[in-house]
């Protein structure tokens, strides 16, 4: 429904939604089919505001919805304690200096909770961690390898075995190209 630009798009869409024709939706809701028929006319036909409230309840969305002034078809008035956000969060969103579209689309984009799981491991350091371990495995084996075998710096097996080694920097912006979609 998000091509609904006026409140005549939004009504006939809601109907249509709910698989009715305008005499039903007379019978439903006690309003004259004549005057669902004007409010969903492209000419601007005012709503009596008992109808409007009336329509509203009937498709179970908000007032505001029905005006087109917000997207938020089911989803009217959620307290923020339910949404876990803390002030400085609401404070950002309410600042204008970020997109709040743009958050929107990527928070209910399909791979937004993999994306999500990907930064956490991230943020946490759970990833430098493993890093580090792998990176202790590696100079432990190549140590002994040196030790061992004396290799020459040319020599491909070492120069793998030293290619192995991580940096955590250079980790990080490999995560951070490639989870914008990017290959290296």
């Amino acid at each position: 429904m998000k091509g609904a630009t006026t409140i005549q798009e939004r009504l006939w869409e809601l109907r249509k939604d709910k698989g009715l024709n305008l005499e039903e939706l007379a019978r439903l809701t006690q309003i004259l089919k004549s005057a669902l028929a004007s409010y969903e006319s492209k000419d601007n036909k005012e709503i009596n505001h008992g109808n409007l409230i009336t329509l509203a309840d009937f498709y179970g969305v908000s007032i505001d919805y029905l005006l087109c002034l917000t997207e938020n078809r089911e989803q009217a008035n959620t307290p923020l304690t339910e949404l876990h956000l803390n002030d400085e969060m609401v404070a950002l969103l309410k600042s204008g200096r970020i997109n709040n579209r743009l958050l929107c689309e990527i928070a209910t984009h399909k791979d937004f909770i993999k994306f999500l799981a990907d930064i956490e491991v991230y943020v946490d350091g759970i990833a430098s961690m493993q890093i580090q371990n792998l990176n202790s495995l590696v100079d432990t084996i190549r140590h002994e390898i040196i030790e061992r075998y004396r290799p020459g710096e040319d020599d491909p097996h070492f120069r793998i075995l030293r290619a192995a080694h991580i940096e955590d920097d250079e980790y990080r912006l490999r995560f951070t190209v490639q989870a914008a979609g990017y290959q290296l």
